[in-house]
């Protein structure tokens, strides 16, 4: 992701990454760190779950290399019982962004992920997805006007449970010097396609000072897979540049 530097007029840059679920070809720059931390929640009929923090945290190695770790504390209630807590999935990855807009009229980068647990008490309590799963989207971006559009797509490979992919699209604009909204699809699939999870995301980037940004978004997902209840999902926290 990228600092929402003043400008003169609205125009429109990548969109993807936190608040948002699809990422985007952007990384931090040579040795600066992005870190994004945020209360998340997703909502169904007689349960909630609640991510605090999330934590993401990003370093450019190079201008084209991103580090990145993340994970987060859990905690879940479902009606009728006490809340219990874990941790979520650990994701390990490395974003290379090979082509920039500016040289070669879009950007385009490849995000390989690990995401593994850490304790398998997680697993068990349903806080964690059981196995380890292996990402490997690619991302591309492109301007359109004051439109800035981002898709990423790709495989996901599970050691426990069905393969899938992934895939999504989100677009934005600058409304102020200090204000970014976005809107997104974004889903998984089974790989022969015959089900998925779409969901419908709204974000917002608010500017507070060079190093600071407020970051938000509010989603629902509209199909879900083997009938499951549609979820109601939430973020809202900072992203720190430095």
């Amino acid at each position: 992701m990228f600092a929402l530097f003043p400008f003169c007029g609205p125009r429109a840059h990548a969109q993807g990454g936190p608040p948002m679920i699809t990422d985007d070809p952007e990384t931090p720059g040579n040795g600066k760190f992005e870190i994004n931390l945020a209360v998340a929640f997703e909502r169904r009929p007689h349960e909630i779950s609640l991510d605090v923090p999330a934590i993401d945290i990003n370093y450019g190695w190079g201008d084209r290399i991103q580090l990145t770790l993340q994970t987060a504390p859990v905690l879940l209630k479902r009606s009728g019982h006490g809340p219990i807590g874990g941790l979520r999935g650990t994701e390990t990855a490395l974003k290379w962004r090979f082509l920039d807009e500016e040289t070669a009229g879009v950007s385009i980068s490849i995000f390989p992920r690990v995401i593994f647990n850490v304790v398998q008490s997680s697993v068990r309590r349903g806080l964690a997805d059981d196995g380890t799963r292996v990402q490997s989207p690619v991302q591309i971006a492109r301007k359109f006007g004051a439109l800035g559009l981002d898709f990423e797509f790709g495989p996901v490979l599970r050691s426990v449970g069905r393969s899938e992919w992934l895939y999504g699209i989100v677009g934005g604009v600058e409304v102020t010097r200090t204000t970014e909204l976005m809107a997104e699809l974004h889903g998984t699939a089974r790989t022969s396609f015959a089900r998925d999870v779409l969901t419908v995301n709204a974000g917002l980037r608010q500017k507070l000072n060079k190093h600071c940004i407020l970051i938000a978004s509010l989603g629902h997902e509209v199909r879900t897979q083997d009938d499951e209840p549609l979820a109601f999902i939430g973020y809202c926290g900072v992203q720190l540049l430095f």
